[in-house]
């Protein structure tokens, strides 16, 4: 169990430099960051599952210039991790009841991940303001000092949250499917079918054609009702 957390930290710092600091190469979406998590802890798919849908809910919420959104990164890692952790558990059979309150549960991530990123965005800016003064007086190494204190503190404060939520993550996972009562299992796994339209309204709200409307419409009701016929048994 160690060593996945620690190669939760090292990808988890990485995915968070992502987000804003380095790289930007889309590593830190929920896709990536879910099928990641779910992979070191135990259950690629069911990591994915989790991460699929969190791409949809946050995918009009991107961190460009001054934006701080809420932290899918995180909410990534806190799924995927619970949702690999319970199917693990059930013998590599996904846990869709588990799945959708780690979703729902995931928004305490989320906030979370977002105080912790206007923190780091505060101390970036009292970095910068030492670094201009300490340039004033010709210290021009100060820069790329600077510079790497600020990568750096990206990364280290990323790393931690990733092994935070991946920890809580983990918890839930093994602890939910204890406290679920049956009529709350398939309350809930009722309750993961409807969940991606709530994505596909965020994936609509970025739309500036109406002429696309319809064939998105179309799309959806395509895609949702294959997964309740999946969910339901007809495979």
């Amino acid at each position: 169990m160690v060593w996945r957390f620690l190669l939760t930290a090292v990808l988890g710092g990485i995915c968070y430099l992502d987000r804003t600091a380095a790289l930007q190469v889309m590593l830190h979406r929920p896709l990536i960051v879910g099928s990641i998590a779910g992979a070191l802890f135990g259950s690629f798919p069911a990591g994915a599952a989790a991460g699929a849908v969190l791409e949809l809910l946050y995918i009009a919420r991107l961190p460009v210039g001054a934006s701080i959104p809420p932290d899918d990164t995180g909410a990534a890692i806190f799924a995927g991790a619970g949702a690999a952790t319970a199917a693990e558990m059930a013998g590599g059979a996904i846990d869709y009841a588990v799945v959708a309150a780690l979703l729902l549960l995931s928004v305490l991530c989320a906030e979370a991940g977002k105080v912790a990123d206007r923190f780091v965005r505060r101390v970036n800016c009292r970095i910068a303001h030492v670094t201009i003064a300490a340039v004033d007086r010709g210290d021009i190494a100060a820069v790329d000092h600077g510079l790497l204190a600020g990568v750096t503190l990206f990364g280290a404060v990323g790393a931690a949250l990733s092994v935070l939520f991946a920890g809580f993550g983990v918890m839930a996972g093994r602890w939910l499917p204890e406290v679920f009562s049956p009529g709350e299992q398939d309350g809930f796994a009722h309750l993961f079918p409807l969940l991606p339209l709530l994505g596909a309204a965020s994936v609509l709200s970025c739309s500036r054609s109406e002429r696309s409307s319809i064939f998105f419409y179309l799309a959806m009701a395509i895609a949702f009702a294959g997964i309740l016929a999946w969910h339901w048994g007809f495979r």
